[in-house]
């Protein structure tokens, strides 16, 4: 039946027509774009995934920039580190040179004061983007900074919070030169420490008159001295070893150390402790609770040997001498003599603090010079102008080993640097990939769709001809 107010062919028809229209527009905008998510509504968890890898990936670019300032600067102080080493071994030949007979000093102190001028420029130009890591100026707040962080690393964890590694570069710990004047480092203290002179070896027989005795003393203020005394014999170490005819090192430090602890608070616990060192030596070191006494420069730890307890007591040399053959008083006790008794003392440090420069100019206290401020003129003539030279050579390859270890902090910190640029160029083409799998079109399929929509577009667009000229076959029933 043919109705005149409904052409069911032509909607059907153009219900096909706009459906291949929309495809077509879908599938030319893919094409055009190269992906098949471009916008949100295409899909909105693929699109939410590829923009956050985007912005990762902006993140990453900036890294690599960072990185490569970062490359710059260390490839500056390194080949300017490297540059005053050569000249640093120059200078040292100079000084070998001047220590030999006949030779004009002043002479040799014009080359080294060149030396010197070369060293001192080459570091302050060693600058990459306003920075200098060779010649620096410790006391300015607003440029300096003992470690400098180069930004290596981007990522982001569960949460989505944002975290940043770092290279630490320790230009502390490379500066050559430092124009301030006031910089100062806090020193820690070192502990007192006295050896024995002999390594205790296997045993030693105290199951008759042997005996072992001596004093440990250490300062606990200004004017205070702590004394516990140590006697080992049959009677003291019955309870405290399996035999008393073989008494090995272990059991005779343990005895040592029990009867410390047992000298009590006011005198030695917890601030002498006894040990045995590499070559097994006895060993008698302050501990942190013995610390620096106030208004005391120093600490020290003394030992020294005492009366035997009775006069057929031989004594046994544990590495600090034996008080056998000393008189009747130092046998027994309460003579006067006991100044003739062998003693060694062993003095530590107190904590404090010390004037600290570049590697090059910071001044050594035997020499009183810098690498920086050596003057061949100022020496004194003869033997003792022999003995200083001698020393600030001495001075120079301390020096020149800092200068080496410097250059190969900075050789590592070089490499790290290339291999995260390589890591993070890795790691944007990964991101990059992620993104293409996520919104990429696959253009063969979509340009193969193109053209059967092309094609069913044209059927589509005949079809509905055909359908609207339908009707007007009807007008012929009325001619």
């Amino acid at each position: 039946m043919t109705s005149l107010l409904t052409n069911i062919s032509a909607m059907t028809a153009l219900t096909t027509l706009k459906g291949i229209n929309s495809q077509l527009d879908i599938t030319s905008n893919r094409v055009s774009t190269g992906q098949r998510v471009s916008s949100a509504s295409d899909n909105a968890a693929y699109w939410s995934i590829a923009t956050t890898v985007r912005t990762d990936n902006a993140s990453l670019s900036a890294v690599k920039d960072s990185l490569g300032l970062g490359s710059s600067a260390v490839d500056t102080a390194y080949n300017g580190l490297n540059s005053i080493l050569t000249d640093m071994q120059n200078l040292r030949a100079k000084l070998q040179t001047a220590l030999q007979p006949g030779v004009d000093r002043s002479k040799v102190q014009t080359e080294i004061a060149a030396i010197q001028s070369k060293m001192k420029a080459t570091a302050d130009s060693s600058v990459s983007s306003g920075q200098n890591w060779l010649s620096v100026d410790s006391s300015n707040a607003a440029t300096y900074k003992a470690t400098q962080k180069i930004v290596a690393g981007f990522s982001r964890d569960s949460n989505g919070a944002i975290n940043l590694s770092n290279v630490d570069v320790g230009v502390s710990e490379i500066a050559l030169y430092d124009a301030n004047t006031s910089a100062t480092v806090t020193t820690p203290a070192i502990a007192a420490q006295v050896t024995g002179t002999k390594a205790l070896t296997g045993t030693i027989d105290f199951s008759s008159l042997n005996e072992v005795s001596f004093s440990i003393s250490t300062k606990i203020d200004a004017v205070t001295t702590n004394t516990a005394n140590i006697v080992l014999n049959k009677t003291s170490l019955k309870a405290a070893v399996a035999d008393l005819a073989k008494v090995t090192t272990t059991e005779l430090l343990d005895a040592i150390n029990n009867q410390i602890a047992a000298s009590g608070t006011a005198n030695l616990k917890r601030l002498v402790k006894a040990s045995l060192d590499g070559d097994g030596r006895l060993t008698f070191e302050t501990t942190s609770n013995g610390s620096v006494p106030a208004g005391s420069a120093d600490r020290s730890v003394v030992i020294q040997n005492i009366a035997r307890t009775a006069t057929a007591q031989t004594a046994v040399d544990i590495g600090f001498g034996t008080n056998n053959g000393l008189g009747a008083d130092n046998a027994v006790g309460g003579g006067d003599d006991d100044a003739v008794l062998p003693k060694t003392s062993g003095f530590g440090t107190a904590a404090g603090t010390t004037s600290v420069k570049g590697i090059l100019d910071t001044i050594d206290g035997t020499t009183n010079f810098s690498v920086q401020s050596i003057d061949l003129t100022k020496l004194a003539s003869g033997t003792a102008g022999d003995t200083t030279l001698k020393q600030v050579i001495t001075q120079l390859d301390k020096a020149l080993s800092k200068v080496t270890d410097a250059g190969t902090q900075l050789g590592a910190k070089k490499t790290q640097i290339d291999g995260q640029k390589t890591f993070i160029d890795t790691l944007m083409k990964a991101n990059d990939r992620t993104i293409g799998i996520l919104v990429d079109a696959d253009i063969e399929e979509e340009s193969t769709k193109l053209k059967a929509l092309q094609t069913q577009q044209q059927l589509a667009v005949q079809a509905l001809s055909i359908a609207n000229s339908s009707s007007q076959n009807v007008l012929s029933l009325f001619r």
